[in-house]
């Protein structure tokens, strides 16, 4: 893929920057869908990687060139009350929607993204369970949509105004890296076919804040033979997956609190008919999930290994 190709892309947009000390958004899901209905969605990539804290010093952002999504699914998915209480694994989650299990139909797309492939990742029984995208390049001074398709569930609780579903993503800044080698060997700047650099221009750093330079001016990214830094290989969009994961649990990438979230609202008149307090519940991918779904082995070239990834 060339830069005139990036730079064309219809769902990248230049990023919008915030004032000074303002912590960069995450990635989210496109847009809310209403229960029962079909959405062409996509997941919104609105920085590259970079290592800095949330509030902190500004840091280097490094170009995304892939994403992985796990997403809910039958026995793996974990059901929440308002307060955050577990309330099911698996199941309905005590009546929240009418089907006896949650299946969110997901789709990928075969075009319409920065990244060329899309890679639907399946379970034992060919439940499409997660995706991967990869085969491109986002520059860290533009953001981009990752495409999918879901059936959002029918809430059977006339009280759940909101059904927030969680989704394990990950958007990949480097290749063949792990929690063990991350912040050693070298990184390789984004290629063409023919194995020439992108010329993906940088972000600066400057007191108010992450400032794209000017294209013409600005620095280029090259390979850099000493490695990217520590824990510049992804950023990950979930906090620690329910009943543990034996390759999610480095601690330096989960988030405190933060999932990337698709919004599944009640009709009006549904709410209509609720006698208590309306209330958001959520479901997430469990741990099990995430190691059965995004293994080192459906994870490639991104990740080493099948541990600690």
């Amino acid at each position: 893929m060339t830069l005139s190709k990036i730079k064309g892309l219809t769902l990248c947009v230049l990023m919008a920057l915030s004032a000074a000390g303002q912590a960069l958004a995450h990635t989210g899901v496109r847009d809310t869908v209403e229960e029962g209905k079909a959405s062409y969605n996509g997941f919104t990539i609105t920085h590259g990687c970079n290592n800095s804290s949330e509030g902190g010093p500004p840091a280097q952002q490094y170009p995304v060139i892939g994403q992985a999504a796990v997403f809910p699914f039958g026995d793996n998915a974990v059901w929440r009350d308002e307060a955050g209480t577990v309330i099911q694994v698996g199941g309905n989650g005590g009546g929240t929607i009418t089907g006896a299990k949650l299946s969110l139909a997901v789709t990928g797309y075969s075009d319409g993204s920065t990244f060329k492939t899309t890679e639907e990742l399946v379970d034992s029984l060919g439940n499409i369970q997660g995706l991967l995208y990869k085969d491109g390049v986002m520059a860290p001074n533009l953001n981009a949509i990752t495409p999918f398709k879901i059936t959002a569930p029918t809430i059977a609780n006339n009280c759940v105004k909101t059904l927030k579903i969680r989704i394990g993503v990950i958007n990949y800044c480097d290749t063949e890296k792990n929690a063990g080698n991350d912040g050693k060997g070298s990184w390789k700047s984004p290629k063409d076919d023919s194995g020439k650099d992108l010329k993906i221009p940088k972000t600066t750093s400057a007191a108010s804040g992450f400032v794209q330079a000017d294209a013409a001016n600005s620095g280029k990214f090259k390979d850099i033979p000493n490695g990217n830094g520590d824990n510049n290989r992804a950023d990950w969009w979930f906090t620690a997956p329910y009943g543990g994961s034996s390759l999610y649990n480095d601690p330096d990438l989960l988030q405190p609190t933060f999932w990337t979230t698709l919004s599944v609202t009640n009709k009006a008149a549904d709410l209509a008919l609720c006698a208590g307090t309306q209330v958001e519940y959520s479901v997430e991918p469990s741990g099990i999930a995430f190691d059965t779904i995004l293994t080192g082995k459906n994870t490639r070239p991104f990740t080493k290994g099948n541990q600690g990834l």
